[in-house]
Formats: C-alpha cells, structure tokens, sequence
C-alpha cells in the first residue's frame, strides 16, 4: 500500500538529520504516491512541502 511521506515506516525528520550530518548533497524525491482526490499533481504538492518541511526543520536545529 502507497504511503504519504508522514505516514510510512521510517521517522523522516531522523532520515533527514542523519542525511545532514554525513553532509548529502544530493536530491531527495519522492518516489511512489498514492493517488487522492485532485490527481497526481496534489500528492506531489504535498511530498515536496513535506521535503521541503524537513529539511528546513533540521537545519534549524
């Protein structure tokens, strides 16, 4: 079953902290969506407000 980014197995605020103490430089997408009401265009809204969220919220710590 396809997830949201808040919804999955894995706490993402620690992938991103862990991403940012090895100094990654690289892209983070997300990769599968599920779909919802408003298409595909709504959930790729969301996943990059999300990313975008994250690593704002780990760069202020």
């Amino acid at each position: 079953m396809e997830t949201f980014l808040d919804d999955g197995y894995m706490d993402m605020h620690r992938v991103m902290r862990a991403l940012r103490e090895v100094n990654f430089d690289g892209a983070v997408i997300s990769d599968h969506l599920p779909t919802m009401v408003g298409g595909r265009r709504a959930a790729e809204a969301f996943s990059v407000g999300y990313i975008k969220a994250l690593i704002q919220s780990v760069n202020n710590e």
